[in-house]
């Protein structure tokens, strides 16, 4: 082939070669299912249609005819593939308005198209006009406004009413604005509806009451500079006139801006091509930002309007993009100069970087055991720990301090989880320092609210649907997944303060601002290759599934003129001044601006327009403005960075007179937990009480001691807080009524795998927990165990918060005087001696593992994975009482029985303590032995004089 006189742009010896690679590929692997795209290469047609002229020898091999073959075949076979997609799509169509009609049905539903459609069937069957009849005799004039943005269906509903002679219908409707099509906005229903009126119908404003003179003559000029500046024929522009004083102006240091319309042209770095768009886009966005510090500046500008003048504020601006994205950036280059501002637009909540951490922290809550997913979490921004730090935690093998902390927080969290998807996050906001942590860096605001946000729509899907947790995360995740959007998902404003608005030139539609800059007015629509959507002659819309090349153009064009329309909108939105930005960048000879900045001057084509210099583009736009005082002036665009960093000198607004307090406010209010009191603070939130988080001073031995001949037994189990986190949750999770064998081992095996902990495990944490099932539990009666508990007649981890009237060391130790006997509690009296907080009222909150239910009597249970030793003997009396007395459980389970009898207390008609309130147990899970009834739990009922004193001295 090297030598068939072939032209070499077409077969040089390397495409040959790399062609014949690709082919010998596709024979010998298993990608030979597949279409080979090279086959055209070698086919005998095309080699054919590349002989040079000078030789008209063609090649002829039984290859290139085979090839040519192939090809032939391909071509067929994706015609087939192409039909058979379209009568796919076709038959979903048809299964997706069945169904969605069978569904609403079955739901009893609506939507507002339901009602367009039924009102428009109505109109149009034999009773219609009875129908309409009555309509008009209801409404006695009809004024449709930005009637631009109807669609046929909607249309048709009002031509049935204006049928009748004399009845007024008013379609108000500006073309030029119609900029939802992808709404279901149609302006060719507003053009249809207008071809048919008389020119005495028509009635047409003349007069912007938004913006200045200067400024409206300036758009003038712009838009009658091309013949047809909107792509359409029907949609022409009319100059109009200014409804302002020509005394409204924006003043730099005391002088009105001649020209309001100010282009800037981007400069590039090679004048020998266009500037690539991420680049252009970097430099656009801090060049804006630059300006705008340098017009905040104090005594820079001032706003003169109606006789007044007042300094230009920060919310006296806005920036008006086409994407989010761009919006983003735009924001980060303001921030960067302190510049406060907003987001306006359409965007998705679910699209956020929030919406995605918030995800990976609650499938963390879900599963804390699973630390995969907790590191995933804490790398989050939201969460705000560095790779560093999470590396540090790897590499420690469990063991940093910091990793348990969040390994416990997490588990916190896990637990909160029953009380709804707003529990978890607040105590996250709070507890976990997230709140203070995203507002003190730059865009906080926006982050909280996102946040916030995600959780208000998280709420409200668990209470309509009484979803779980597991439940909101799968929600969550199809909406981050989907293409979900409806006004409650859009994104609000995360201040209500002074800022520079960022906003889509969509949500600007309708709105004013006294000055904007539209950054992005060069970046063409991309010519996408979804649906293609257009018009036919008769204004009908056509979807094309085929996608045949003439319709896709007919889409283009019309995607174009709606380009073009979205362009007029940026830049009438300003009242005094408008910054738009122009230049020599891929994809700009596309936008709307080319036609209009350089009509009859240059050839639309990349090559002609690339090989123009910037100070070229320049002179042109130039010439453009030199037509007369037409409020029009171009430059280079400033450089990125003006040096300028904005601070808001301006003194705050005087605030109301206060009333003087007559005596100084409390401060004492707080909410109290045991933990806290132990700890010293007597207050703040706690983690639920597992074993080890008593006090510093309070601690257990970490070792794992050698394990007992015969195999691994409880007493080996590791300690320390990730171990007596997985046993309770392991209790936590089981279900009592029934409880077998096989049930005790599939959780437990289940819940130690989700913490880390190896199968090898599992036997002797089984058989301890069959131990603990089938213990007798309650003194006074022996026969009882765990697993013979009723359905319904247990809670796990009841939490509670109790009404605190005065709390103080000195209270706690009033509570418990003359009550307890000093040689058996030594240890506690103790640290009731030591005790040491602030006085404080507010509420006690705590946790209770297990409360239950038997024989009319009310019990608390508390599971405890202290290592008292090695043998059974080592979990006796004694010793569980010494250990109750040096931990300071004693004080715990009063606080427990204080929360159950005020709950009692409520519930109960004719509750009585004496009668009703069993005790409390306390089970030390690696003593419970099967021929020990005394081994391993501890068995206490406070008296009745201490509930009664708490009552007084304690609690509100």
């Amino acid at each position: 082939m090297e030598s068939a006189g072939l032209h070499q742009g077409s077969y040089s010896p390397n495409q040959i070669a790399t062609a014949a690679g690709i082919i010998n590929s596709w024979v010998e692997g298993a990608s030979a299912k597949q279409p080979c795209g090279k086959l055209e290469f070698f086919s005998s047609g095309r080699i054919a249609s590349k002989v040079t002229k000078t030789t008209r020898h063609i090649p002829d091999h039984d290859f290139f005819t085979l090839c040519q073959q192939m090809h032939d075949l391909t071509e067929a076979l994706e015609e087939l593939f192409r039909d058979r997609l379209i009568a796919c799509r076709l038959n979903l169509k048809r299964w997706l308005e069945r169904e969605l009609r069978l569904r609403k049905q079955a739901l009893n539903k609506r939507c507002f198209d339901d009602l367009l459609l039924d009102l428009h069937l109505a109109l149009e069957a034999g009773s219609g006009g009875e129908l309409a009849s009555r309509l008009r005799e209801r409404y006695r004039a009809a004024l449709i406004d930005e009637f631009q943005d109807t669609d046929p269906l909607q249309w048709n509903i009002f031509r049935r009413l204006g049928d009748a002679d004399g009845y007024p219908l008013f379609l108000i409707g500006d073309p030029k604005q119609a900029i939802y099509s992808f709404r279901g906005a149609d302006v060719f229903a507003y053009l249809k509806a207008g071809s048919n009126l008389v020119d005495d119908r028509r009635h047409t404003l003349g007069t912007n009451f938004r913006s200045t003179p200067a400024l409206v003559t300036a758009v003038n000029r712009l838009f009658s500079n091309h013949p047809d500046p909107f792509l359409c024929t029907d949609i022409s522009f009319e100059p109009v006139t200014s409804g302002r004083s020509a005394n409204d102006s924006l003043l730099h240091y005391g002088s009105p801006v001649p020209q309001p319309l100010q282009a800037w042209i981007f400069p590039r770095d090679d004048q020998s091509k266009a500037e690539n768009k991420p680049a252009a886009i970097e430099k656009i966005v801090q060049s804006v930002a630059g300006e705008i510090a340098r017009l905040l500046e104090p005594g820079h500008s001032v706003i003169s309007s109606g006789g007044q003048a007042r300094a230009l504020n920060p919310g006296d601006i806005a920036i008006l993009v086409k994407s989010h994205k761009q919006a983003e950036l735009v924001q980060q280059a303001l921030q960067a100069l302190c510049i406060p501002s907003v987001q306006q637009g359409s965007a998705t909540i679910f699209k956020t970087t929030e919406a995605l951490d918030l995800l990976r922290i609650l499938r963390a809550v879900a599963e804390p055991g699973r630390e995969r997913l907790l590191r995933e979490a804490l790398l989050t921004g939201t969460m705000g720990l560095t790779a560093n730090q999470v590396a540090a935690f790897v590499d420690s093998s469990g063991e940093d301090p910091e990793w348990e902390a969040w390994l416990l927080r997490f588990h916190d969290l896990h637990a909160a989880a029953g009380g709804g998807v707003v529990a978890v996050i607040s105590r996250l906001l709070g507890n976990c320092g997230v709140r203070a942590r995203v507002l003190s860096r730059a865009g906080g605001e926006r982050c909280l609210t996102n946040i916030l946000h995600c959780c208000e729509l998280l709420h409200q899907a668990e209470h309509e649907r009484g979803t779980s947790l597991p439940d909101s995360i799968n929600w969550l995740e199809r909406r981050i997944s989907g293409d979900y959007s409806d006004d409650a998902t859009l994104l609000r404003l995360e201040t209500d303060d002074n800022a520079v608005i960022i906003s889509t030139i969509h949500t600007s539609k309708g709105l004013q601002y006294p000055l904007v800059f539209v950054p992005f007015a060069w970046d063409a629509p991309s010519a996408r290759s979804g649906r293609v959507m257009f018009h036919d002659p008769a204004g009908n819309l056509v979807l094309d599934l085929a996608e045949e090349d003439e319709n896709r153009k007919l889409a283009g064009e019309e995607r174009d003129a709606e380009a073009a329309r979205l362009l007029y909108v940026a830049l009438t939105r300003a009242e005094f001044r408008c910054y738009f930005v122009w230049g020599c960048i891929n994809g700009a000879i596309d936008s709307p601006l080319f036609n209009l900045l350089h009509h009859g001057k240059v050839k639309k084509e990349n090559k002609s327009f690339a090989a123009l210099e910037d100070l070229e583009i320049l002179t042109q736009v130039r010439e453009l403005a030199a037509a007369g005082d037409c409020g029009l002036s171009a430059e280079l665009m400033p450089p990125e960075t003006s040096g300028c960093i904005y601070r808001n000198d301006i003194a705050p607004p005087a605030l109301p007179g206060c009333r003087t307090l007559s005596r100084p406010p409390r401060d004492d209010w707080r909410v109290a937990s045991f933990s806290g009191m132990l700890s010293g603070t007597g207050h703040g939130f706690q983690p639920h009480d597992h074993d080890n988080l008593v006090t510093a001073a309070i601690t257990e031995d970490t070792r794992l001691p050698e394990p007992a001949t015969g195999g691994l037994t409880i007493f080996d189990f590791p300690r320390g807080a990730k171990a007596g986190t997985c046993l309770h949750e392991i209790f936590e999770q089981l279900d009592f009524c029934p409880l077998n064998r096989d049930d005790i081992t599939r959780t437990a095996g289940i819940v130690l795998a989700a913490n880390g902990f190896q199968e090898c495990w599992l036997p002797a944490v089984s058989g301890m927990i069959a131990d603990v099932a089938s213990a007798s539990i309650i003194r006074d009666d022996p026969g009882f165990c765990l697993s013979r508990l009723r359905s319904g007649s247990w809670q796990c981890e009841m939490e509670f918060y109790l009404p605190l009237g005065h709390l103080a060391p000195e209270t706690i130790r009033a509570l418990f005087d003359g009550l307890l006997e000093e040689d058996c509690y030594r240890g506690f009296h103790e640290i009731l001696a030591n005790l040491s907080f602030r006085r404080s009222r507010g509420m006690l909150q705590g946790f209770i593992d297990l409360v239950f239910e038997h024989a009319g009597r009310y019990y608390i249970l508390d599971w405890k994975s202290n290592y008292l030793g090695h043998r059974p003997s080592d979990y006796g009396q004694e010793q569980m009482r010494e250990s109750m007395a040096r931990s300071a459980y004693i004080l715990q389970y009063h606080l427990y029985t204080l929360a159950l009898d005020r709950l009692l207390k409520r519930r109960l008609p004719d509750y009585d303590y004496e009668t009703h309130f069993g005790g409390a147990i306390y089970v030390y899970l690696r003593g419970v032995t099967g021929n020990d009834a005394q081994s391993g739990i501890y068995r206490e009922r406070p008296s009745a004089r201490f509930v009664a004193r708490a009552n007084r001295l304690l609690l509100a």
